[in-house]
């Protein structure tokens, strides 16, 4: 339970675990604890869904969704794209995009990513159909959060001084992408039956693409790409999952 409410006070503004320091090992032994928290926020998210349909607000709603979505992290995954953005299409070398990176000032490659992302969320979102919409907001936190925990146990760390991302310490292992993968594959499954697993699984292997260019390009990951992974995951799973019904629709 500590574990779970650590991870929850990480992921989101709500301070579950209160005041009390944790320890590199209890960052670690948090990451099983990831996609769920990703459920319950997708889970607030197919709340919000509900009552807009409820209330008839149409793309209001999907833009109130949106913002809340931002809101309940507190922007830091949004953050994060911005200064992987800055970083990585800055056109340098691998030195000088992590120090951008480090820059708590925004570029315009930052301000691009941002409404990029953002835009892809709102329309994808918009496109898709009331029962569709329900169980796709379910599962994209909750993929999004579980990739993270692959990038933490499957890259190494880009910095070597101490930082936010490097938290998690020597302590992480295979159990524990094991165990975030097992509670992501279950909610989809039960979310929304094979075509959850499908595109869960689609969304996966784009992911792993950027992942492993930006391990190519930094030499690593760190704290931001890890949020920028979040977010990046959540867009692609909607676009999937709208894609994929089309054509799913067409057979």
């Amino acid at each position: 339970m500590r574990s779970f409410l650590l991870a929850f006070s990480f992921l989101t503004i709500i301070p579950a675990y209160g005041n009390r320091v944790a320890g590199a090992r209890e960052m670690a032994n948090s990451l099983y604890s990831y996609p769920l928290v990703g459920f319950i926020i997708g889970g607030f998210l197919a709340l919000l869904a509900w009552l807009s349909n409820f209330l008839s607000l149409g793309e209001g709603g999907d833009a109130l969704i949106i913002v809340s979505w931002i809101i309940i992290t507190g922007g830091l995954h949004l953050d994060g794209v911005m200064d992987s953005a800055d970083g990585l299409f800055s056109g340098r070398d691998r030195e000088r995009k992590l120090e951008i990176m480090k820059d708590s000032r925004n570029g315009a490659m930052g301000g691009i990513a941002l409404v990029s992302v953002l835009l892809l969320k709102f329309a994808f979102l918009a496109s898709l159909p009331y029962s569709y919409k329900m169980w796709a907001l379910f599962i994209a936190p909750a993929a999004g959060r579980c990739f993270m925990v692959y990038e933490v146990l499957l890259f190494p760390y880009a910095r070597s001084e101490p930082s936010l991302g490097k938290c998690f310490g020597d302590n992480v292992g295979k159990a524990k992408i094991l165990g975030a993968t097992l509670v992501l594959v279950t909610g989809a499954f039960l979310m929304a039956k094979l075509p959850g697993l499908i595109f869960v699984v689609v969304t996966a292997f784009l992911v792993a693409m950027v992942a492993l260019w930006i391990n190519r390009s930094l030499g690593g990951h760190t704290g931001d790409t890890y949020g920028a992974t979040c977010e990046v995951s959540e867009t692609i799973f909607l676009m999937i999952t709208v894609i994929g019904m089309a054509i799913y629709s067409h057979l």
